[in-house]
């Protein structure tokens, strides 16, 4: 008897080798999560990709990290086992962050294509890693417990192991945006060796510590996956189907049912709950999607706001942003079962199905607050009407220069160094519908390297729908020249919003002049040399404060305040010694705090937890027993669908970015709408408890799988 009583509490004990896999998987996802959290920038600003090239390669990163699972719980269940299926992939993923990290390094070695394509195939080779240990490593957890003995210790662990999760991700999501921005090395103002370099190690120490528990680990060996038999009822019952078409013998009362002579009454009925199941999850991709952008299109968005916090002498990173989904995500879960359940329920919101509807239209209040925020960041764009164009004139002299146009019918001053602008309704009738004018323009007495009394006589061409512009200058020390800048202005403003740069100038200046606006920030090294604004075009710059150097010297002009998505010509003269600056505006946007954001992190963080958990739940009790882990690998290939559709709308590339923002919340209403539908039509094919708000509403209810 004592023997026996032994013997229980033997099995009862909580497995401790459980605690080697739980810091094992921190490390991992603080290894994740840290790569996700720097790969826009690093793509962006380092691998010079654009910001729809860099949305497609992040979430294809992702789409093959959630599509890995579904072959891999295959080759754990039943191949390799789990164990060394983890090992496997974990060192693929180690080799991964080390040729990251690697290439990082190498930047001055290699020229850009060649990095570029090593780089992705370190992406590749991590999100090969970290897609196969997914579906293996909580597994190989619960393999550790004994059940239905040890449930509640289970129950602990996977408290335990979610909390390692969140944390290693809202640690790395602190912390390497602070590793990347706040030390400089290899001449960069930023520092990604030491972020992937950190994440490499960690990643190593997660497979130290794994194979540290392999003597005292409980490895089940590999059996036969209900996957590759649900498969086979299928196509078994799909072809028998076909054969029959043109039969005159009554068919059977559902299709699988063809599959009776070769698989077993379990198997077609398990294969009916799963095809049930994956209509329900015909709905989650466009959840999924919207649940990734954070990563990409919000720390595009964060780049474009500021993030100085004066009282704490700290600036808040735009990918440091990614850190509230973790820290709210964290929040919501300790409060799930004891606040937001208990309020769900209360409004009537029982079913796992309601739950997931509620979290669709969260998620649409998230990206439409995305999308108003966009539109408060880009501003306003100029409007020409309907039969007119503009002109604007600048007077590269430091001189009153006198505009006289019959046809403009204008007689006015342009002040020394100002622009003048015009507009005109365009009367001729032509294809191109564009008027040539006359115009005289006169200088006064006073201007220097100017003939005395000189007036300049000359055209400029004003387009239907257009704006122009023209730089008045010398083209050599004795010519006088009203140049036209490009063919014409943009009035599309950049996607992502950045600002848009350019730099007029006369002849006294040559592209070849050690002429640099640098960063204000000490910390930064960003700079541009006049050879970046070849053709005096528009260039997008990255916002922020900037003076403008000569020879390495600053030159006394005020410092340029450079704010998001706005138009900007800056003019250079030079008399003598004396260099002439000014800077135009049009169309400014406008320089929000990144505290803006916090919002739409919240809406799409509450419902992410809710969504995610209700997810895994709904998933588990609601597939065949022999079919768990696999439902649970196709359950998370959904999140790949998710951002594979990210890929398809990045490739699209819609022109404006609030548009694509109110997209994705159209396509979630869309996806709530059928969540709606199937929260109404499935019905659980398991005995299960409806939830209530008392115990006396509690009922059991045997029900069957849609109506």
């Amino acid at each position: 008897m004592d023997d026996l009583i032994s013997d229980q509490q033997e099995k009862s004990k909580y497995p401790k080798s459980t605690w080697l896999i739980v810091i094992s998987e921190f490390c991992e996802r603080f290894t994740y999560f840290g790569l996700r959290t720097v790969l826009v920038l690093y793509l962006t600003t380092i691998l010079k990709f654009n910001g729809d090239e860099s949305t497609v390669i992040y979430h294809s990163f992702i789409f093959l990290a959630y599509f890995m699972p579904l072959p891999c719980a295959i080759l754990g269940d039943s191949y390799w086992g789990k164990f060394k299926t983890i090992i496997y992939f974990s060192s693929v993923y180690v080799l991964g962050c080390i040729v990251l990290n690697g290439t990082s390094i190498a930047d001055i070695m290699f020229s850009l294509d060649i990095l570029k394509i090593i780089a992705l195939f370190a992406f590749f080779l991590i999100s090969i890693g970290t897609g196969g240990i997914k579906p293996c490593i909580f597994a190989f957890s619960g393999d550790q417990f004994q059940l239905p003995q040890q449930e509640k210790q289970l129950q602990y662990f996977t408290t335990k192991f979610a909390s390692a999760v969140k944390t290693g991700g809202l640690i790395s999501t602190f912390l390497m945006p602070e590793l990347r921005q706040s030390l400089h090395c290899f001449g960069r103002d930023t520092c990604y060796p030491l972020v992937f370099g950190v994440t490499a190690v960690t990643m190593f120490s997660s497979i130290a510590i794994f194979i540290a528990g392999k003597n005292i680990y409980v490895k089940k060996q590999p059996e036969r996956n209900g996957l590759t038999r649900t498969i086979g009822c299928i196509f078994v019952s799909v072809y028998a189907l076909r054969t029959k078409i043109t039969s005159t013998v009554p068919t059977k009362t559902h299709w699988l049912e063809n599959a009776k002579e070769k698989y077993t009454e379990s198997e077609i009925s398990d294969t009916r709950s799963i095809l049930d199941l994956l209509c329900v999850f015909t709905a989650y991709p466009i959840f999924w999607s919207l649940y990734e952008l954070p990563g990409s299109r919000w720390t595009l968005q964060a780049m474009l706001m500021n993030g100085r916090v004066d009282f704490l002498n700290w600036t808040i990173k735009p990918d440091q942003m990614q850190m509230l989904g973790p820290l709210f995500g964290m929040i919501v879960l300790a409060f799930l079962d004891v606040v937001f359940y208990p309020m769900l329920v209360a409004i009537g919101i029982r079913k796992p199905l309601q739950r997931l509807t509620f979290c669709g239209g969260l998620a649409v209040i998230a990206f439409s607050i995305a999308s108003l925020l966009q539109f408060k960041i880009v501003g306003n764009t100029t409007e020409i009407k309907s039969g007119q164009g503009h002109i604007n004139i600048y007077n590269g002299f430091d001189c009153n220069v006198l505009l006289r146009s019959n046809s403009l019918q204008v007689q006015e001053y342009i002040g020394p160094l100002e622009m003048f602008h015009v507009s005109h309704t365009v009367v001729s009738q032509n294809v191109t519908k564009e008027d040539v004018v006359e115009i005289t323009l006169s200088f006064e007495s006073n201007c220097n390297f100017v003939p005395k009394n000189y007036e300049l006589n000359t055209t400029v061409t004003i387009i239907e729908g257009k704006m122009i512009s023209y730089h008045l200058a010398r083209l050599n020390k004795n010519t006088i020249a009203l140049n036209r800048v490009g063919i014409f202005d943009s009035l599309v403003k950049d996607k992502f919003g950045y600002p848009n740069f350019r730099i007029l100038f006369d002849y006294t200046f040559d592209f070849v002049d050690n002429i640099t606006l640098n960063k204000a920030d000490h910390n930064s090294l960003t700079s541009y040399s006049l050879s970046s604004f070849r053709g005096m075009n528009f260039n997008t710059i990255k916002v922020g404060k900037y003076n403008i150097f000569y020879d390495e010297q600053m030159l006394p002009t005020p410092t340029l305040d450079i704010i998001p998505a706005t138009f900007y010509t800056l003019t250079l003269q030079r008399n003598g010694d004396k260099m002439d600056v000014r800077l135009f505006t049009k169309d400014e946007g406008n320089y929000i705090h990144i505290i803006w954001q916090l919002p739409q992190y919240l809406f799409i963080s509450i419902a992410d937890i809710i969504f995610e958990v209700t997810v895994i739940k709904f998933a588990f009790t609601e597939a065949p027993k022999s079919m768990k882990s696999s439902i649970a690998a196709i359950s998370l290939s959904t999140i790949a669908l998710g951002n594979l559709l990210v890929v398809i709308i990045s490739s699209i590339s819609i022109k404006n970015q609030a548009h694509e923002f109110l997209l994705y919340s159209g396509l979630m209403f869309a996806g709530t709408l059928l969540l709606a539908y199937f929260s109404v039509t499935y019905r659980s094919k398991n005995t299960t408890i409806t939830e209530a708000i008392t115990p006396i509403e509690n009922k059991m209810e045997e029900i069957t799988a849609f109506d």
